[in-house]
């Protein structure tokens, strides 16, 4: 996240967001105007990107781990994630795209530019697996110490509920629906930073259990 965030906020200068009522001028001159620190903030964002395997990675030990023999919703919050890195990659990759001839017509780069942050922001469908996964087997954990509490499942059903309206952002230009708007882009992003946070705690805390367990 803090590659991410150093690459796409502070880098390439992608927040606040764009507004969707742009017309394409308006597009073409924002990036016209910082190409280099556009691009350096994209491959920064890429990299960024990456870590999210590994993280997904030990979600996945601890949701299989608790299963047992068949953990179908571990297997699924294993695809959800990787189809959650596509949902990452794919915008940066356009914005990438976007920065890399600047000479074209505005309205190609503003096209660009929107196949970047529709699905940046509104392709919120595999994500939102992973919260559900880890809240049914969260609630179908009887040890006493268990790697997601009940408060962490309900958590994560709080933050799906919070990135749901996401994928409205195809239906508004203005609003607090659009992909810069309130529930369009803040909320969103406030509830993933937030699960992510409390997602590396608990994880922190399983394995540190699990390691003084060990002996």
């Amino acid at each position: 996240m803090l590659l991410f965030g150093l690459g796409w906020i502070v880098t390439a200068g992608f927040f606040p967001p764009l507004s969707p009522e742009l017309g394409g001028v308006e597009v073409a001159s924002f990036y016209q105007a910082n190409p280099m620190g556009i691009r350096l903030g994209i491959l920064l964002s890429m990299w960024g990107t990456a870590a999210f395997l590994p993280f997904s990675a030990v979600i996945y030990v601890q949701l299989a781990r608790i299963e047992g023999p068949a953990p179908v919703w571990a297997y699924t919050h294993l695809m959800a994630a990787a189809g959650t890195l596509l949902t990452l990659a794919f915008p940066v990759l356009f914005w990438a795209a976007t920065a890399f001839r600047l000479d074209r017509s505005p309205e190609l780069i503003q096209l660009l530019s929107d196949l970047a942050w529709l699905p940046f922001v509104g392709m919120t469908v595999p994500f939102l697996v992973i919260p559900i996964c880890i809240a049914i087997v969260g609630f179908g954990d009887k040890s006493q110490q268990p790697t997601f509490p009940r408060w962490a499942c309900y958590f994560n059903l709080w933050a799906d509920l919070l990135i749901l309206p996401g994928g409205l952002v195809i239906f508004f230009k203005t609003g607090p629906f659009a992909w810069d708007g309130l529930i369009g882009i803040w909320l969103p992003l406030i509830a993933f930073a937030a699960w992510f946070v409390v997602m590396a705690y608990l994880l922190i805390k399983a394995a540190q259990r699990q390691a003084l367990a060990a002996g």
